[in-house]
């Protein structure tokens, strides 16, 4: 399993470590890597601590700034860091790997995630990935996207957990195509890796269960009386066996995913927050999370705002 982030992602990232290993069975060997730019060896040292207390896990930190120049006339979109790119680039990182997991940081693993292992054994994808419950947010694409393209893009599946076949992925020379897509097509996108992943690989990729990935957000939607897509096979047909899925979902997720700005460790009341302190706490990291209290909740606030403001304005006088 990989992961990619930056520098204000390292406390993230223990906690969401420590979950996962907490909850894997003890039969694997759980073998982690982060691609990174710019982590200090200090960063290093506090996530292999947490890893370090657990004797089926290794982790290894992988300096991917050879890619740097290609990402060098773009910029991050939103809380987006430039790091999700090298989410497309596993094919090539990873000779070694057939299949490989790919997750976000901003997450608690609340069960094992080594079920993921038996899933798709013998079927062609490229990608598999949670998928939409509804088809809410395609009026948002309409702008930048064709009728063509948008039809693809319903089908998108969540980048936050990503299983990977990087030896399907490898045969037919997928990766170049993502990476050129996604440098020439990067203005368009909303959710750039996510929106790059399901318009070069479609129809070429699966669907997970929604319990791998359940967004903190979705314990305020009350899906009763409402549709599901039903465009997503894990959802398709009867409207009450779909809504008992996402029911069961909600009350069993193997990982459970803050999406957004506003991460537990930089803001208050965020949905589902006390799962996170908990798992802070429980993975010794409660005196970083107090030392970087003015870094999360003031300078970033700060900085994010000062960029809204300024391109707020830009825009503004751009119309007039």
């Amino acid at each position: 399993i990989y992961f990619t982030f930056d520098r204000n992602y390292v406390l993230g990232a223990c906690v969401a470590f420590h979950s996962l290993l907490k909850n894997i069975s003890k039969e694997y060997k759980c073998h982690m890597y982060v691609l990174h730019t710019k982590l200090l060896e200090s960063d290093c040292q506090k996530m292999k601590r947490v890893v370090d207390r657990f004797s089926n896990a290794t982790i290894s930190f992988i300096n991917v700034s050879t890619y740097e120049e290609q990402l060098a006339r773009i910029s991050p979109k939103g809380h987006f860091s430039k790091e999700i790119f090298y989410k497309l680039v596993a094919a090539e990182v990873f000779p070694q790997y057939d299949r490989i997991v790919c997750s976000d940081v901003d997450v608690v693993f609340k069960d094992d995630l080594t079920s993921i292992l038996s899933l798709y054994q013998e079927d062609d994808f490229y990608f598999a990935g949670v998928g939409p419950i509804e088809n809410s947010r395609m009026d948002v694409y309409k702008k930048k996207f064709s009728d063509d393209e948008i039809r693809i893009l319903e089908h998108e599946i969540a980048a936050g957990l990503l299983f990977m076949n990087l030896k399907k992925i490898r045969e037919d020379n997928i990766q170049q195509r993502l990476l050129d897509y996604y440098l020439k097509n990067y203005n368009r996108f909303f959710l750039p890796e996510q929106d790059c992943i399901i318009l070069t690989c479609w129809p070429d990729i699966k669907y997970l269960p929604m319990k791998y990935v359940v967004p903190n957000t979705f314990y305020s939607l009350d899906m009763n009386g409402r549709e599901f897509y039903q465009g997503n096979t894990q959802f398709a047909g009867d409207n009450a066996i779909a809504l008992k899925k996402f029911n069961d979902a909600l009350d069993n997720p193997i990982q459970l995913h803050y999406v957004g700005f506003n991460k537990p460790w930089n803001s208050l009341f965020v949905a589902k927050q006390r799962h996170w302190m908990a798992e802070m706490v429980d993975s010794k990291c409660l005196w970083l999370y107090i030392s970087e209290i003015p870094y999360n909740f003031i300078v970033l606030r700060i900085k994010r705002y000062n960029v809204s403001r300024f391109l707020k304005k830009l825009k503004n006088r751009l119309w007039v």
